[in-house]
């Protein structure tokens, strides 16, 4: 099944699936608001999309993975959209024609594990005849400009980049890759705080690496205030489920997204996310000691989708599941 998507004025506004019979449908911005957009649209899983809530929804950047199995695909077009794409190379692709307007770019160095940018102020299209697998950063220009001015530098004109090649970027390539797994996920086993820590750690990457910002080697030696620190960890520990972003966060301690990623790594040796998911772990592991509680429920109570979200979480950081530890402790 071929994934495409065209980029409009509003962000991600359309999708395009083809099914086996090249019958093509189109899914508004709305429909893909709603919980399991393919699944009520198209009676399909759902579209491995993640967007940020960092930013305001009409420039929030989306993590998304493209897979088309099909030889010979053929042509299409994105609109003139105010963003770039980031896109890791999961396979190569090779034999496909880009062309910016009228002018013809050859392809090059499409192989797995390259990473390439688009940008998608031009008209870019495509006749695609390898097969290709991507996970992608959809990053507005807007985006970039939320760290420029928290830096209080001149916006960012274009990133330095040459389209049509793609290059060895072993960060971006790491972020993007770790993001495969989210998006395969069930959407609500995916934090929004996660989506946004990874997507803001990509975009700063991209900014200070190909839009020339020079980032500060300075540590932020103060970290949060006491109070900031305080109400940080209230609003964390009170959304357990991972479903608060870090604009919330932020604004409630009055200080940038960028600022207070830093100042919070700064004052307790981890991301917002890190702290959350330990928070859940010894949570849990209070309930399961102090409480003959079902897991199902330890579960839903510390912020896990379900029963086996909360043993796959528990696995990956005691080593043991849940009940082994829990028969364990009460010995």
């Amino acid at each position: 099944m071929l994934l495409v998507f065209v980029m409009r004025q509003t962000p991600l506004s359309c999708i395009f699936k083809y099914s086996s019979r090249d019958k093509r449908i189109c899914m508004s911005n709305q429909s893909l608001e709603n919980e399991n957009p393919v699944v009520s649209a198209l009676n399909m899983r759902e579209a491995p999309i993640l967007r940020t809530t960092t930013v305001s929804s009409s420039s929030g950047m989306a993590f998304l993975e493209l897979d088309c199995h099909r030889q010979n695909a053929g042509f299409n077009q994105t609109a003139p959209d105010d963003a770039y794409l980031i896109a890791l190379q999961l396979k190569n692709c090779r034999d496909f024609d880009l062309f910016a307007g009228e002018r013809f770019i050859q392809p090059q160095q499409f192989d797995a594990g390259a990473v390439a940018i688009f940008d998608l102020r031009n008209h870019l299209s495509t006749d695609l005849r390898d097969p290709f697998h991507a996970i992608d950063l959809y990053l507005p220009m807007s985006a970039l400009n939320l760290i420029t001015e928290d830096l209080g530098i001149p916006k960012i004109d274009e990133l330095n980049h040459r389209l049509g090649t793609a290059v060895t970027d072993t960060v971006a390539q790491n972020i993007l890759l770790s993001m495969r797994p989210a998006l395969a996920a069930a959407r609500e086993e995916t934090p929004a705080l996660f989506v946004d820590h990874m997507a803001s750690a990509l975009a700063t990457h991209i900014a200070s690496t190909y839009g020339g910002v020079k980032l500060s080697s300075r540590a932020n030696r103060g970290g949060l205030a006491p109070w900031q620190e305080r109400r940080a960890k209230e609003l964390l520990d009170a959304n357990l489920d991972g479903n608060i972003s870090l604009g919330d966060l932020a604004r409630e301690c009055r200080i940038s997204v960028r600022h207070f990623t830093r100042a919070f790594r700064q004052s307790t040796g981890v991301s917002p996310h890190q702290w959350l998911l330990q928070n859940r772990i010894e949570k849990a592991k209070s309930l399961l000691n102090g409480s003959s509680a079902q897991l199902s429920d330890i579960a839903l109570s510390c912020g896990f989708a379900d029963q086996s979200h909360f043993i796959r979480a528990f696995v990956r950081a005691v080593g043991i599941s849940p009940g082994k530890w829990r028969r364990f402790i009460k010995k």
